[in-house]
């Protein structure tokens, strides 16, 4: 199953991050969706302040499901839930 952009919903994509071996992978591939542009053309997280390898410490499958972090990525706002969750949709 592709990431899917809600028609309801404007410009909002979600995934589960479940889906991918790392979750910087699943925000990246969401952003992409979202922004109709190839992961490959965005900027590595790391390079806008975000430490992939931090993400995926804090939000392990079996960490709590009310955790919560949204930051900026590529225009975007990016949440990420405990229950892994990955929500992308216009600031």
């Amino acid at each position: 199953m592709d990431d899917q952009q809600d028609e309801n919903a404007g410009s909002v994509v979600t995934i589960s991050a479940d889906r991918y071996d790392d979750i910087a992978v699943a925000i990246t591939s969401a952003v992409a969706t979202a922004t109709e542009l190839t992961p490959l053309e965005l900027p590595p997280l790391a390079d806008i302040g975000v430490d992939p390898e931090a993400l995926d410490a804090v939000f392990q499958p079996s960490c709590d499901t009310s955790r919560q972090i949204t930051f900026q990525y590529a225009g975007l706002l990016v949440s990420l839930f405990g229950d892994g969750t990955v929500t992308v949709k216009q600031r």
